[in-house]
């Protein structure tokens, strides 16, 4: 360590020298010796003593007034208030103007890109559908033999028609009840052609289900909900289509979503999605059904015959979905369908147990299809 502080003293930065030895060597009062070594080890010192040793004025009157400069630069930047004050007045009139170009800036780009709270919600949901439309669009079809078809139907709901009784009137579903009837104009509308009779429920079941007036759409069994179903279906159409040319651009579509759509009612949209599926084209039909249960969740038609698209598209899990909704106590016109069905979705998926146990369900019960359920299991 001494070794080390003896070459710092003779190899280290030397300090400059004091006006004081600068003094004494002018006037030869101090060791000339000492303070000219001192100023050999600086370029600035040496240069210093150089230019004092020529000079005629002393030190301290030669550096007076630059003491008196530097003093009032300190006192100019530090503590002069004028100038203090007009750098922090600069520094918030220059904040002041870009928070409110800011502010403008964001106003403006607001009012050229917001939209209608209703508009976003609507392109929202079209984005929505056109994503699902898409996906139903790369669904495969299973082969034809095993596919459910218009004409297998019909020819089962023609042998159950003549082994019916008497329906009952449908009951309004408590979440999608739109009007309230009265029963005196009740009795007095004009229902379609309907089966005469109730399917006979198992012996031993303890749920009675019940078997609610129906309308033959393209010769397909569906409930009739017409004194419940008011309001109407609603379709996104393209805004593009049969529009001119130069009025097809972005610019040019219209605002409002009630140009947007088109409202069907739910009757006149049901006979033409019971059209679509008996042309066998159940990605069209299935896309419709989805609609229909956008306003109507518990749509027993909707669910039924979706559930069935699926299976024809090779959709099981989704088909098993929707045949489990497509009936309940006060809607139970498509159980027995429904559950024959999903035994026949259940030997698809290679769930014998589950479709075995289902099986049996339906042949204790003696309905319609026991005796298929009987062929299934080979008894």
């Amino acid at each position: 360590m001494i070794f080390l502080n003896l070459l710092n003293r003779i190899f280290g930065p030397k300090k400059p020298l004091s006006r004081q030895e600068i003094e004494d060597y002018k006037s030869g009062a101090g060791n000339s010796h000492d303070t000219e070594s001192k100023a050999a080890g600086s370029e600035f010192n040496d240069e210093a003593l150089e230019g004092w040793k020529n000079s005629t004025s002393s030190v301290h009157n030669g550096m007076l007034a630059t003491d008196q400069k530097m003093n009032e630069f300190i006192n100019n930047t530090n503590g002069g208030g004028t100038t203090k004050k007009g750098m922090t007045l600069s520094f918030i009139l220059f904040t002041l103007t870009m928070l409110t170009l800011i502010i403008f800036t964001y106003q403006g780009n607001s009012a050229v890109e917001k939209k209608p709270q209703i508009v976003q919600e609507l392109e929202n949901k079209e984005e929505i559908e056109n994503v699902r439309d898409q996906e139903i669009d790369f669904y495969t079809a299973i082969s034809p033999e095993k596919q459910i078809t218009s004409n297998e139907l019909i020819k089962n709901q023609d042998i159950q028609k003549t082994e019916a009784k008497v329906l009952e009137e449908p009951v309004p579903d408590k979440e999608n009840k739109d009007v309230e009837i009265d029963k005196t104009q009740n009795e007095n509308i004009q229902l379609p052609i309907q089966s005469s009779g109730k399917i006979p429920n198992s012996n031993k079941s303890t749920l009675s289900y019940k078997i609610v007036k129906e309308v033959y759409l393209s010769e397909l069994k569906n409930v009739d909900y017409r004194a419940y179903r008011s309001r109407p279906i609603k379709v996104h159409n393209d805004l593009n289509v049969g529009l001119p040319a130069n009025q097809s651009s972005k610019e040019d579509k219209q605002e409002f979503p009630s140009l947007q759509t088109t409202e069907i009612t739910y009757i006149d949209y049901l006979r033409s999605t019971s059209e679509i599926f008996s042309q066998g084209k159940y990605k069209e039909a299935l896309k419709n059904y989805l609609t229909i249960l956008k306003t109507y969740p518990n749509d027993v038609n909707a669910n039924f015959y979706g559930g069935l698209c699926y299976f024809n598209l090779g959709q099981f899990s989704e088909s098993i979905d929707f045949l489990n909704k497509s009936y309940t106590l006060g809607y139970g016109n498509f159980r027995e369908e429904a559950r024959w069905f999903s035994a026949r979705v259940f030997l698809e998926q290679n769930k014998k147990n589950k479709a075995n146990r289902l099986l049996k369900e339906i042949i204790e019960e003696g309905g319609f299809y026991s005796e298929h359920a009987k062929v299934l299991l080979n008894l």
